[in-house]
């Protein structure tokens, strides 16, 4: 608690303001506004971080920062100040508050959202250190357009430009593999359709026909050769030779059929000449995720984003000296606030990220790149491992 000369108090939020909370939110906003259920949900979150500011008993402002574990991401999704107490600076202070709770849990990046027509929030998150990114158009309730923002924290770092990326999500609970490979088509060609037909059509090429648990998941070998019958090139990085997503299945006969079937893919791959490169992908990674005429996808171990350990495929999005940009197909709709915008260029921490691109308790790795043929070269250096 943190109270100036003014008499003004700046706080967490308390279940007893939940009434004033709610005043508030109803007062500044015609669409897109809290519920009570959803403020009582985050004044406990511990992935939430809800700050007020009052005055002699009386709530004039608030701001709401959420967290996502196993990220560098923080989010503002919330900032109110009542009309009597506006040209104070009471959002500066909310903002300047949350950006040292979000610099003490680690965080590196605050982002938020803001209406294209709101001149006067542009403003102060531009004189506040916040650059604009990206437009997401149709966002809010008013069919407003968003202006996306993000500043870094604590490092003032110049702004990493990253490439576009359209974002989909995965239709079924087992086609991240096909949704992230259309991320990355669409990053190399933009106009190309991303649908569930499509999704479907892919995971039935690339499946793996059983999964340590649950229905199939895709091979990285048969992602390539989906990507190459429409029209790609690819390559595909692994870190062993061999069947990969055996460990910890116990069913022998689920156990046969994988083998069976990582085998067949090896044995198309061959055939087809796609280039299989077994070495440390992530001494390519920069250069593989920030080449401007192809896209790369990655099998990570989602542990440390939902402690579930399952293996999942994302998109690379870009890569700077301290982070590595990621596509989630996989948002977590289960989750109060869970916001599509918050599993678009993810960054990750470097060291988190190499950890995280590991599966099972061999470690397994493995990435896909691709990109459209060059024909007008005479030769491709493309199989080869950089």
């Amino acid at each position: 608690m943190n109270t100036d000369d003014t008499g003004l108090t700046l706080r967490s939020a308390t279940v007893a303001d939940l009434d004033a909370l709610v005043t508030l939110e109803n007062s500044c906003f015609a669409n897109d506004k809290l519920s009570r259920r959803s403020l009582r949900h985050y004044v406990q979150a511990s992935s939430a971080e809800l700050v007020v500011i009052e005055q002699q008993g009386n709530l004039l402002a608030y701001g709401l920062l959420l967290f996502r574990r196993g990220t560098l991401l923080t989010r503002l999704y919330s900032l109110a100040v009542a009309e009597i107490a506006r040209g104070q600076g009471l959002a500066e202070k909310v903002i300047g508050e949350l950006e040292l709770r979000a610099s003490q849990r680690g965080k590196r990046y605050m982002r938020l959202e803001v209406a294209e027509h709101n001149h006067g929030a542009i403003r102060l998150y531009r004189r506040l250190g916040f650059l604009p990114f990206a437009v997401t158009a149709h966002y809010y309730e008013d069919d407003a357009t968003a202006i996306r923002m993000q500043k870094a924290l604590p490092l003032n770092t110049a702004g990493k430009s990253l490439r576009e990326c359209p974002w989909y999500q995965q239709s079924t609970a087992f086609t991240c593999g096909p949704a992230s490979l259309m991320m990355a088509m669409a990053m190399v060609e933009p106009d190309l359709p991303m649908n569930q037909s499509e999704e479907l059509a892919i995971w039935r090429t690339a499946n793996t026909v059983y999964m340590t648990s649950g229905p199939a998941g895709t091979h990285p070998l048969g992602l390539a050769m989906a990507a190459i019958e429409r029209g790609f090139e690819a390559k595909v990085y692994l870190s062993h030779e061999g069947p990969l997503f055996i460990d910890g299945v116990r069913n022998e006969h689920k156990r046969q059929t994988l083998i069976a079937v990582e085998n067949d893919f090896f044995q198309q791959a061959e055939a087809q000449q796609l280039p299989v490169f077994y070495t440390d992908w992530f001494a390519a990674l920069d250069q593989e995720a920030n080449a401007s005429d192809r896209a790369l996808l990655c099998l990570i171990s989602t542990y440390r984003l939902d402690r579930s350990k399952a293996p999942h495929w994302v998109v690379v999005t870009g890569t700077d000296e301290h982070c590595v940009y990621i596509h989630d197909p996989d948002p977590d709709t289960d989750a109060a606030g869970s916001g599509m915008l918050d599993y678009q260029h993810i960054p990750v921490a470097r060291d988190d990220f190499q950890r995280m691109a590991s599966y099972g308790k061999r470690r397994v790795q493995a990435a896909v790149v691709i990109r459209r043929p060059q024909p007008d070269l005479m030769y491709s250096d493309f199989d080869l491992a950089v």
